[in-house]
């Protein structure tokens, strides 16, 4: 029987029909056994129809997903109907090619399964790290904490399933359409009907706009949002994320993205001043002139501490002991509860404290050999201090040794220096370990030439794979049955983490109160906070939004450089505001860029902590703008619990993402005036 063109572009678009209907019933299930894993169904109680919707939605992003994915079949299928073709020769590429997809969108459903169980959210831009962060620690880290070995045999058990699967279910079609069909023109019709439900099914929308992100967020529970995006629709958004990173360079598009005309445009939202009188001096600030700090400045020690949690400071307690000895100094100290780190990876927030950048990895791209004159620690070099970065980890990775050292460094200590000078010292997977960092800290302040020190101190220990020193003696920790429940992995994995957290808090508490009880105490400021929460241990609800994303931040200052008026721990805050309040206690009548609060100032109109530059809370609620705009209210006095606000354009929520993307435009002008200055020199 001798087959037409049309016969084989109809064999050819069953057989892509049938592939697709095997990758959607993949999706469906991959997503259910999603729901069903991480579900908290008490939350979701008010929220059925929209799980419902979720699946409808997510439907439509597997078909977008795998209709791309198999846009070469459909080629063929072109050409077939055009040219014809031996069905052989199809045959087998199609076989391996559908197999290839299916299994990669298996590969890549997997992939998300476990990047949510480990940082509670969906397949997002820190996956890149794996690449541009010390792969060979996260290959031991992943080595550890997963069942590698049975993950690989079960892949490979499913390519040949797979490939056995398509030998068997498509075969040659015997029904011929032509004999239905007949006229010329009606084939080209059905041919270009198939074809443009198939282009359809790519567009992923009856709208003007095609399906992405945004069409995502259908509901006010973040965990429904999260349903209907597979796993490498979430990779794409996540390499367009990653794109975004990259410094734009024409300041006029990148206003344009934050939804201003002009930079005065943005300082008239930042500083609540008129646009007209807008200058560059705008965006500066000065501490007050200061004959005490002039004569006696202080010593600065600033110290971003590896996944610092401010979850497990509520659950610390006598019997589950999570601070060791920190906690007893922390009444020593003023404790910021209700504060936001600025990324949700270690790297992004160190560039964005360190050379207030809203772009990330700097120290990976082309400008990594850069000055910043945004780096917040060159209001210290430019009066005087000496300034030290020191970390137990690796300068190579994220490139920081081209990057550390031309942010106004005097000098970069990393674990080869540490290694050196303390040849005893614990060393773990991710360098030496945190014991080793706050004894050379304190050995650089205790050897000052009278000149003050700004160290500025970035901890590894409380990182997988945890594996902190063997002779580290913990302190009793004994989980309540409130955290238990809650717990996402077994206790023994989840202990070991929380014994590597009390560690690191050991380690910082030695620390102050070696200075405190030491000479150093009249003069060294101490200021420690977290680079971003820790998420995989245990679950988050959504009422507890805020505690995903939050650490918290603590301050040492010795009771002659501490403010008179007293200091409110409870405003709303975060990473941006840190070396505002750092200038003010130490530097006498010094210009700064103005991008952050100083906490010890009674002043706190303009109080709001910001995270990952799309969330902003302050003490009304949180909002979450990196799609469609989410609103949230406190519904407690103590800021743990929120609640959804539905209500479109909510005044107040809009003038704080407004005052959000303005602080992030502001930033990202200043970044690409300094890349213009580089460029030009």
């Amino acid at each position: 029987m001798i087959k037409t063109k049309f016969d084989n572009f109809n064999e050819a678009i069953t057989w892509i029909a049938k592939s697709l209907l095997i990758g959607v019933a993949v999706l469906f299930i991959s997503r259910l056994v999603f729901l069903v894993s991480y579900a908290n169904w008490q939350e979701l109680s008010g929220y059925y129809l929209d799980v419902i919707r979720a699946f409808g939605v997510g439907l439509k992003f597997d078909i977008k997903v795998l209709t791309i994915a198999m846009l070469p079949l459909a080629l063929v299928s072109i050409v077939r109907f055009v040219f014809g073709n031996r069905v052989g020769a199809f045959f087998k590429f199609f076989k391996w090619y559908s197999t290839l997809v299916i299994f990669f969108v298996i590969l890549f459903e997997v992939i998300n399964f476990y990047f949510y169980k480990f940082y509670y959210s969906k397949i997002s831009v820190i996956i890149f790290g794996f690449f541009e962060d010390d792969t060979w620690a996260v290959l031991v880290s992943i080595w550890k904490e997963y069942p590698v070995i049975p993950m690989l045999l079960m892949f490979i058990v499913v390519f040949w399933a797979l490939s056995k699967l398509y030998g068997r279910l498509f075969k040659p079609l015997r029904f011929r359409l032509s004999d239905y069909v007949k006229p010329l023109w009606l084939r080209c019709v059905v041919a270009f009907f198939v074809l443009g439900l198939y282009f359809l099914g790519m567009y992923g929308n009856l709208g003007v706009v095609p399906l992405d992100g945004r069409h995502a967020t259908i509901s006010g529970n973040l965990f429904v949002n999260d349903l209907p995006i597979n796993g490498l629709f979430c990779t794409k958004m996540a390499w367009k994320e990653r794109e975004k990173s990259r410094i734009e360079t024409n300041p006029s598009k990148m206003l344009k993205r934050y939804g201003f005309k002009s930079i005065s445009e943005v300082a008239s939202v930042l500083y609540d001043v008129n646009a007209d009188s807008v200058t560059n001096e705008t965006f500066y600030a000065f501490t007050p002139k200061s004959d005490f700090l002039k004569d006696n400045p202080p010593n600065v020690v600033f110290i971003l501490m590896e996944s610092m949690s401010n979850f497990y400071f509520d659950i610390h307690s006598d019997s589950c002991n999570l601070l060791g000895t920190l906690a007893d100094v922390i009444d020593s100290c003023y404790l910021f509860r209700n504060f936001l780190p600025s990324s949700a990876g270690t790297i992004y927030s160190l560039e964005s404290i360190l050379v207030n950048s809203p772009k990330s990895p700097l120290s990976q791209s082309q400008y990594q050999h850069h000055s910043f004159t945004t780096s917040a620690v060159k209001p210290f070099y430019d009066n005087g201090y000496t300034n030290i970065f020191l970390t137990g980890g690796k300068m190579g990775w994220r490139d920081m040794d081209k990057f550390i050292p031309r942010q106004y460094f005097n000098a970069v200590e990393a674990e080869p220096t540490l290694r050196k000078n303390y040849p005893n010292g614990k060393y773990g997977e991710w360098g030496m370990h945190d014991e080793v960092l706050f004894k050379r800290a304190y050995d650089l302040l205790s050897q000052s030439d009278g000149k003050p020190y700004l160290i500025f101190g970035m901890t590894i220990s409380h990182h997988t794979p945890y594996d902190i020193p063997d002779d580290y003696k913990p302190f009793p920790i004994s989980l309540p049955s409130w955290a238990k429940e809650r717990m996402k992995f077994d206790e023994d994995v989840v202990m070991k983490g929380l014994k590597a957290f009390q560690y690191a808090n050991s380690c910082l508490g030695d620390f102050i109160k070696q200075v405190i009880y030491s000479p150093l105490g009249e003069n060294t400021i101490i200021v420690a906070t977290g680079d971003h929460n820790i998420k995989q241990n245990f679950e988050y609800p959504q009422e507890e939004l805020f505690m995903k994303y939050s650490v918290p931040m603590l301050m040492y200052i010795p009771p002659k450089y501490r403010p008179k008026k007293g200091i409110n721990t409870k405003r709303f805050a975060s990473h941006k505001d840190i070396f505002p309040t750092l200038y003010h206690l130490a530097l006498s009548d010094t210009k700064y860029l103005n991008f952050g609060n100083n906490l010890c100032d009674s002043i706190n109109t303009f109080d709001f902590g910001m995270h990952c530059y799309t969330i902003a809370a302050d003490s009304v609620g949180f909002i979450d703008f990196s799609s469609v705009p989410l609103y949230y209210k406190w519904n407690d006095k103590v800021h743990r619990k929120l609640n959804p606000h539905v209500v479109e354009n909510d005044l107040h929520f809009n003038s704080l993402m407004v005052r959000a993307k303005a602080l992030t435009a502001a930033m990202n002008w200043f970044i690409i005036k300094d890349v213009e200055k580089k460029k030009n020199n």
